[in-house]
């Protein structure tokens, strides 16, 4: 009896005391328990089972919860409860069924998703008949280590970053204020951005430096007693110590870590060790830009933002983080939005991207494009697949969510000033660059990553990975 056999019998055991949700029940939207139901009751799933697994993969992969019951568009009901245990333990071998299946397949993408939401979901709740040492833990184990082998086996030979220039551009000549506004919101990627720019001799034409009203971690407001005129600045300051806390700590507690990450951001990415330094030493904003702009904000949505924005002349806006950026704004006529996703478009778009790139491939990616309401969606300009790292620090002592940050902290802005220094380099405009639309059927997007993939992508970059990380769920 093969693995996926004794597993629909598992399912059929699971099934007795279950007994089938009322079709016509309250809940508002899709009822979670009567789909994993009509799943379960299936032993030869067709392309609607499939469907059906693949909506609540994606529901549990994005927010490692499952609620009773969602609308069509995948948003939780408004009065929907967490589903149960009993309904939970059901999922489990719901997922395992489907990474089974997916195995058969080439899709190494729709096999990784597979993998990552049971993985999640394992960690959530682990039934005794897939606990430690079980006939199912061990086939699963065995069955992601070799998945692991062969892909990193065949990662593939990318081609080398080649930049084209926009229609009837030249580039602009060193020491100029270039036509680009940066919607400077703190962090590791904006600062990556300044420092590329700089280092070409070149200056945005304007900072609008985003400072949050609210605390980040929270949430309350900040200096709500301090006047107007002092109250930017104090907010500002404590946005900045929050926001590059991690990033600090780890230049202090794991020098030679972050020293590795850097001498190999110079060589393969080519930018200079005096850049880098710099991004990390947090340069005042007016040694970019003769004109600086700060705006106390409570998120992208604000009505400030908006009304500031409003009234700035026709520019292109380098974005550069602080969440989701409202359809309102992308409307703005006279205004467009330049991002850079860490990804090859529309191959590997979503959450955590730098990491599945290098999963995927042994490469980092990065695409610019201009933004338009949805998950990296605009029409591209250009994607790019990176040199691939090699890093071999030893990863002894080092905790996996320290690593997680350093990936974020010190690897993945370089990925997207990359691309950036090749589109402000062949460069003078920005607004009307050569672009085209990408097909919203086509790619792959991808949810954060659980720690058992974390942890193999950060094999692929880090050479010489320990057994103790790639061994721990």
């Amino acid at each position: 009896m093969n693995t996926i056999t004794k597993l629909e019998k598992l399912i059929e055991k699971l099934l007795i005391p279950i007994n089938k949700p009322r079709s016509d029940n309250k809940l508002a939207g899709i009822d979670t328990c009567l789909i994993l139901f009509k799943i379960a009751s299936s032993t030869n799933w067709s392309k609607k089972e499939i469907e059906r697994v693949n909506f609540l993969s994606k529901r549990f992969d994005i927010s490692k919860k499952f609620f009773l019951a969602y609308y069509s568009n995948g948003r939780k009901s408004v009065n929907a409860k967490l589903l149960d245990p009993t309904w939970l333990e059901l999922a489990v071998a719901l997922f395992l069924k489907a990474l089974l299946l997916s195995l058969n397949s080439s899709d190494r993408a729709l096999q990784l998703k597979r993998y990552n939401v049971l993985f999640k979901i394992l960690d959530t709740i682990q039934p005794e008949w897939i606990a430690v040492d079980t006939y199912f833990e061990k086939s699963l184990m065995a069955s992601w280590a070799n998945f692991i082998e062969v892909l990193q086996e065949n990662t593939e030979v990318m081609p080398s970053p080649q930049y084209a220039l926009s229609n009837s551009n030249t580039p602009v000549t060193r020491g100029n204020s270039i036509p680009l506004t940066v919607l400077f919101y703190e962090g590791p990627i904006a600062r990556a951005y300044l420092e590329t720019i700089s280092s070409l001799g070149l200056k945005p034409q304007k900072i609008i430096e985003l400072v949050a009203a609210k605390d980040i971690a929270t949430n309350k407001l900040v200096g709500r007693f301090l006047p107007k005129f002092m109250r930017s600045d104090y907010a500002s300051s404590i946005q900045k110590n929050k926001i590059h806390y991690w990033s600090r700590n780890l230049i202090k507690t794991h020098p030679e870590f972050i020293d590795a990450i850097s001498t190999e951001i110079q060589e393969k990415f080519e930018f200079t060790k005096q850049s880098i330094d710099n991004a990390n030493s947090l340069r005042p904003l007016s040694d970019y830009s003769d004109n600086v702009e700060s705006l106390l904000v409570d998120g992208l949505n604000d009505a400030v933002l908006f009304e500031n924005l409003s009234q700035q002349p026709a520019s292109a806006l380098l974005f550069t983080g602080g969440g989701l950026v409202p359809s309102k704004l992308l409307s703005l006529q006279h205004l467009r939005f330049l991002h850079i996703h860490p990804g090859f478009l529309p191959d590997i778009r979503g959450a955590d991207c730098t990491l599945w790139s290098t999963l995927i491939t042994g490469h980092t990616s990065a695409t610019c494009f201009y933004m338009s309401p949805g998950i990296d969606t605009g029409d591209v300009i250009y994607p790019c697949w990176l040199p691939p790292l090699s890093l071999t620090s030893r990863l002894d002592g080092i905790e996996r969510q320290s690593i997680y940050r350093a990936v974020y902290g010190f690897i993945d802005p370089w990925v997207r000033s990359f691309v950036l220094r090749g589109i402000v380099g062949k460069n003078s405009q920005f607004l009307e660059l050569s672009s085209y639309n990408q097909d919203k059927s086509e790619g792959n997007t991808f949810h954060f990553m659980s720690h058992r993939l974390q942890q193999a992508a950060f094999g692929s970059i880090f050479k010489a990975s320990n057994s103790k990380l790639s061994s721990e769920r």
